[in-house]
């Protein structure tokens, strides 16, 4: 009788290990559809325009991050670091792949993140013809988060402008930024992708780059609350001045809740 049931437990077992393995296929393939997608979307058809009378710390910042470097068409960057899936979790390791594409912007995210020995949570969050979505997947079977709506349009739209400073010339790219003096370290930026509109505010530091950008960017329920993206370990690469380090923070009534904290590995452009 025992070999009996060794014998079931372990065809269970792995019936369990096919099924987990399928399913991660299924989903690696979904991703990378997702992200052909994003690279193939035809053209918005207008051709590159300089932003023209930049707000000074805006126009040094470009000096110093851009010159004369062509725009960038699209990026795949990977990265580590730590993720916490809520304020008073621990920090868990990520690793995770993005594509960015510059006309029209968009992103595709695929984010693993290992919650312990064995368990590991997959995320891909995108802003796809100025949609956003996020869908969240644990141990490559159970389905935790598959939304779409306003909010999430407005939050990827968000992620994304800060995340222009990984492929600088986006943001000097007057059909989709535009910038507005604020005072001398600071100017607020304004990313129009078709319909949708959302504007964050960058503060540059005393080398001319930006050290952070903030918003108002809806939280799950709990409706706008501060929301903030700051970097660090600024290299060149390709032409371009772009950091390796990012963190990103929710300002709450509680305190400060850093959620991310990205390190890149590599950025592979056009």
């Amino acid at each position: 009788m025992l070999w009996l049931i060794a014998f079931v437990l372990l065809t269970v077992t792995g019936a369990c290990g096919t099924v987990v393995n399928v399913n991660r296929w299924r989903l690696e393939r979904r991703f990378e559809r997702e992200m052909a997608a994003l690279v193939a979307m035809p053209p918005t058809g207008v051709a590159p325009r300089a932003s023209v009378d930049l707000p000074p710390p805006v126009a040094r910042y470009r000096e110093l991050a851009v010159g004369n470097r062509a725009a960038v068409v699209s990026l795949r960057l990977s990265h580590g670091g730590t993720f916490r899936m809520s304020a008073g979790a621990s920090p868990q390791p990520i690793r995770g792949t993005q594509v960015f594409s510059a006309d029209p912007p968009g992103f595709c995210w695929l984010g693993t993140i290992r919650l312990a020995p064995g368990v590991w949570v997959h995320a891909r969050d995108m802003l796809l013809r100025a949609e956003g979505s996020m869908f969240v997947l644990l141990d490559d079977t159970v389905t935790v988060a598959d939304a779409r709506g306003p909010e999430l349009d407005q939050g990827a739209a968000l992620r994304l402008l800060a995340e222009m400073a990984w492929y600088p010339t986006a943001l000097f790219d007057a059909r989709s930024v535009t910038w507005a003096a604020i005072d001398a370290d600071h100017a607020l930026a304004t990313l129009r992708v078709g319909a949708l509109a959302v504007s964050g505010t960058f503060e540059f530091g005393s080398d001319g780059l930006p050290q952070s950008m903030t918003a108002q960017r809806h939280m799950d329920k709990a409706g706008l609350k501060t929301w903030r993206g700051t970097y660090r370990d600024w290299r060149s690469v390709s032409g371009m001045l772009v950091p390796f380090e990012a963190d990103v923070t929710w300002d709450l009534d509680g305190g400060p809740y850093t959620y991310a904290h990205w390190i890149v590995h590599s950025l592979e452009y056009d």
